[in-house]
């Protein structure tokens, strides 16, 4: 995960906005798996480092709950929005599962 991939994604990658979540998609043909990064502004959580960390467990959890809705060949961003500590993460869950979904709809591409 170099900075520069991180870019190629934000750049050419397709983006896709759940209610909780926002999340960039690019195809990337020559890999045989997909690799993600979580990102979760400090700025939403000002010296919230807790919430940030809890966050950022309650996402990656999602995003292996979820990774087998795609084929492997994906750079994925994750990106959260302004979450709270009340939010669950069967919540986060399902915002990620639809997103995958739309994904799936707009490439017409079957689930795995």
């Amino acid at each position: 995960k170099k900075d520069s991939d991180i870019r190629r994604v934000f750049d050419k990658g397709v983006r896709f906005k759940g209610r909780l979540i926002t999340v960039f998609i690019l195809r990337e043909a020559s890999s045989r798996t997909n690799r993600a990064a979580f990102i979760i502004k400090k700025s939403i959580y000002n010296k919230k480092t807790v919430l940030r960390n809890r966050f950022r467990r309650i996402i990656r959890e999602a995003y292996r709950n979820s990774k087998f809705l795609l084929f492997p060949g994906h750079d994925i961003i994750i990106l959260s929005g302004r979450l709270d500590k009340n939010t669950k993460s069967t919540a986060v869950q399902k915002d990620l599962s639809d997103v995958f979904k739309k994904y799936i709809e707009k490439n017409n591409r079957p689930l795995s």
